[in-house]
């Protein structure tokens, strides 16, 4: 996988074994949307994965990304490859257990929450939203990919702005209410 965009574009991502990447034409459309959103923006990547969604934004344009994920592995390969991009004062990869731990304090412009399809499943879906949506500016946009055919829980903290759909995956765009 690489970066399709931006002062990246064209550089490899992290190789991890356990990674779950944005396929090409859900990653297209989700960043045509958000672009006017990212010069600038402070990103939170939450099950960051190889960084796909994260690094992407980097590219595009936002000032600060933090990168949280579990897998020990695949924060060292992206704290490597922020050190080799020369971004260190923009990018930060931490190992959290994003379902035990806190997540850090915002206020953040876009938050990605990309976790394994398995947790949208259960009641730990709209806890994740929730969490994702208490980290937002005020105009911030929480990001979800989720399964094609779920449907997202209800509440009166969020409301759902979008939801394009590209195969077995979809992204949803959530704004605090």
């Amino acid at each position: 996988m690489r970066i399709s965009a931006g002062r990246f574009k064209g550089r490899r991502l992290p190789a991890v074994r356990s990674a779950r990447p944005v396929g090409g034409r859900l990653k297209t459309s989700l960043f045509s949307v958000l672009a006017p959103r990212l010069e600038g923006a402070r990103v939170l990547d939450l099950f960051a994965g190889i960084g796909g969604l994260g690094l992407e934004a980097l590219s595009r344009g936002a000032a600060d990304v933090l990168l949280l994920e579990k897998d020990a592995h695949a924060v060292r390969a992206l704290q490597a490859w922020i050190r080799e991009a020369g971004v260190d004062a923009e990018a930060r990869a931490q190992r959290r257990d994003l379902l035990r731990g806190g997540l850090p304090a915002g206020p953040f412009d876009v938050v990605f929450l990309d976790p394994p399809f398995a947790l949208w499943e259960g009641p730990e879906a709209a806890r994740l939203i929730a969490r994702g949506v208490a980290c937002l500016a005020p105009e911030g946009i929480l990001v979800l990919k989720i399964p094609e055919r779920m449907d997202l829980p209800e509440d009166p903290r969020w409301t759902v702005l979008r939801r394009t759909a590209a195969a077995s995956a979809a992204y949803a765009l959530v704004a605090r209410v």
